[in-house]
């Protein structure tokens, strides 16, 4: 081995004068007659040996697969608990932003007196909540009948459309003038 190899190595001196010795003796084994059934094993191995002595206690022990396992998925649980908390928290400041009538959590308060609840037999008459008054509508540009059944019914619906075509007498729903008026029955 060259010497600059040795001082790279980051050998110590100790090793280095092993080293030393083990190549004398492969130099003065090898003229020698060996004895037939015994290894021998090269100088170089023994060379490679005392190098990689250091490089063995260096190195870390590998955990097992089930070490990261376990770890990935605490890990992964903690994230979708985090994720779900704040999205939870995002949609409830998000509801109060667009609907501020939303109810609210309140104190509860004890009433001062026990309400009285009040049941009616079914034998007796009930009065029926009267039907809403129809609205009007002035159609805009752009205004649709399936547009107009969204707006005021939240959803469309072919009930809708011809309820409103027989209060307005329409033939075609695809026929609206801008500025006409419709009647929008509310029941």
């Amino acid at each position: 081995m060259k010497s600059s190899t040795l001082s790279r190595s980051n050998l110590s001196k100790e090793k280095m004068v092993l080293l030393e010795e083990l190549r004398a003796k492969s130099n003065h084994t090898s003229n020698e007659t060996r004895t037939p059934d015994v290894y021998i094993r090269p100088a170089k191995e023994k060379e490679l040996d005392v190098l990689w002595q250091n490089f063995k206690v260096n190195q870390k022990e590998e955990k097992s697969p089930g070490v990261y396992l376990i770890t990935g998925f605490i890990a992964g649980a903690l994230c979708m608990f985090l994720m779900t908390a704040l999205l939870s928290f995002s949609s409830n400041a998000i509801n109060e932003a667009n609907n501020p009538a939303s109810p609210k959590l309140v104190k509860k308060v004890k009433p001062a007196k026990a309400a009285k609840l009040s049941i009616i037999p079914a034998d007796q008459a009930v009065e029926e909540a009267k039907p809403a008054a129809p609205e009007t509508y002035s159609v805009k540009s752009g205004d649709t009948l399936e547009g107009i059944v969204i707006r005021f019914y939240g959803k469309y619906s072919p009930a809708k459309v011809s309820k409103i075509m027989e209060a307005n007498n329409l033939s075609n729903p695809n026929q609206l003038s801008i500025g006409q008026s419709l009647i929008i029955p509310m029941d």
